[in-house]
């Protein structure tokens, strides 16, 4: 039985320090520390070195707050999905209220973003880790 909720048990992996110190002190970390049920597509470190400075300032800033935590919802969906579940689905809604598109023809993607690593399981959910940070529409406009 796993003990650690998802954000414990994504820092203890070791791989997904950048984006876990991006949930730090949001509304979304307390949500994932809790007991509801979440699956958690996180980026490993090595994806953002893809990113632009100004893309990670940008999300960094106080006042775009919002937008991060609009891109940070976009990684998380509600309950527990396995990647066994994943590769049966096309669609799956995120916390952000946008769906993610899954497509599972040559290899696992989510929303472009290839899936690394399956099936971390936590207390309360399962993280997978996928080779880019995921932008929903909007975040991506202001990014730029």
């Amino acid at each position: 039985m796993q003990t650690l909720n998802v954000i414990d048990t994504a820092i203890r992996t070791g791989i997904f320090q950048t984006f876990t110190r991006l949930l730090e002190g949001s509304t979304l970390e307390q949500r994932l520390r809790s007991q509801e049920s979440f699956t958690l597509f996180a980026p490993v470190d090595i994806s953002f070195a893809y990113l632009s400075a100004q893309t990670i300032d940008g999300l960094l800033r106080a006042e775009n707050q919002g937008i991060l935590s609009d891109v940070l919802g976009y990684h998380v969906v509600p309950g527990k999905v396995m990647g066994c579940d994943l590769r049966e689905l096309r669609k799956t809604p995120t916390v952000y209220g946008l769906e993610l598109t899954i497509d599972n023809t040559i290899e696992l993607k989510v929303d472009g973003a290839k899936v690394l690593h399956m099936d971390i399981l936590a207390c309360n959910g399962v993280i997978h880790g996928i080779d880019r940070l995921l932008m929903p529409v909007k975040a991506a406009a202001v990014s730029r």
